[in-house]
């Protein structure tokens, strides 16, 4: 499989922060974290050695604040205030 990096449809790298370097399912109209195509741009990333996490939104919506807050708390990389 041809894998571009550089233009992923299904994951967003995070750029700074806690998570900076991990990438995160960032949702295009209509897809879900377990259809093929997202599970499919998912192991091509953690084939190349990248690490990947998703995000289950709370309720209906959820923003990506409040989602990275929530996967920050859940790896051990939320900081002390």
């Amino acid at each position: 499989m041809n894998f571009d990096i550089q233009a992923l449809k299904h994951h967003q790298l995070v750029e700074d922060g806690q998570l900076e370097g991990c990438y995160i399912h960032q949702p295009a109209q209509g897809s879900q974290q377990d259809d093929q195509a997202v599970l499919a741009e998912r192991q091509a990333l953690e084939n190349m050695g990248h690490k990947v996490v998703q995000v289950k939104a709370k309720g209906g919506t959820t923003t990506f604040a409040e989602a990275m807050q929530k996967l920050a708390k859940e790896t051990g990389h939320q900081s002390s205030n």
